[in-house]
């Protein structure tokens, strides 16, 4: 397998019309911000070693990873188990500046930013509260990638949003089509490639790539907040299928 997702339930700091974690069943969406370790964690870890998986990822169904309350020690708890893996955290940045020192404790991150627009961020994300992007990467000490959400909303301002990130420093940005979006969105760039079945283009030196989950080739092992484990790339498919 590709990774292994660690994921979080509970309530979030952001409001996203389109996540994920609402389309999943309500058993594995537990609050789980403040259990240490998480359920589960044990067979997720024997899963894990026994595959050989070594990209490992925290990130939420309901939540934003950096609102879990215990992950520098399951951080530590997973390196001392588990040789040779890089650990990212996905999330929404708006606790990054706050947990910064947390943040670096990480291998790599990637921060969901739909636009630099406070408008078109609300209507994305459910506040008007846009990360300071720019303070963040210049006190990260790890990689940062960009992942943006793609509708009729912000598509059509894609050079500028990508020219941004370009100037701020980003090298990796991720656009993501909405899961079950059937509309494909024109991206006007020179590809020089594919991963997983997604094409990537180049932007100025910044890599893009449009990500597809319905066509992706990606797999993953899950461990769902209630110490279930799916193995399915598709979070829907995956938690309709986990076994605790």
């Amino acid at each position: 397998m590709d990774f292994a997702n660690v994921l979080f339930g509970g309530p979030c700091n952001r409001r996203c019309p389109y996540c994920i974690g609402e389309l999943l069943p309500d058993r594995v969406n537990v609050d789980n911000r403040d259990v240490f370790p998480p359920a589960g964690i044990d067979r997720f870890v024997d899963e894990v070693n026994a595959r050989g998986i070594r990209e490992i990822v925290f990130t939420g169904t309901t939540t934003d990873p950096q609102l879990y309350r215990h992950e520098v020690p399951l951080l530590e708890l997973l390196r001392s188990r588990i040789s040779g893996a890089r650990y990212s955290v996905h999330t929404n940045g708006a606790v990054a500046l706050q947990k910064i020192d947390v943040f670096n404790r990480y291998d790599r991150a990637c921060i969901s930013l739909p636009s630099f627009d406070p408008e078109i961020y609300a209507r994305h994300m459910g506040s008007r509260q846009v990360p300071d992007v720019a303070r963040i990467l210049e006190r990260a000490r790890i990689p940062v990638k960009i992942s943006c959400v793609l509708d009729a909303d912000n598509a059509r301002d894609l050079e500028r949003f990508l020219s941004r990130c370009r100037a701020l420093g980003v090298r990796r940005v991720v656009l993501r089509r909405q899961f079950g979006d059937t509309r494909t969105w024109e991206v006007p760039l020179r590809q020089t490639g594919t991963y997983r079945g997604n094409p990537v283009y180049d932007h100025d030196g910044v890599e893009v790539t449009y990500w597809d989950f319905d066509a992706t080739t990606s797999t993953s092992l899950n461990l769902f907040a209630d110490g279930s484990l799916g193995e399915e790339y598709l979070l829907v498919r995956s938690a309709s299928r986990a076994a605790v």
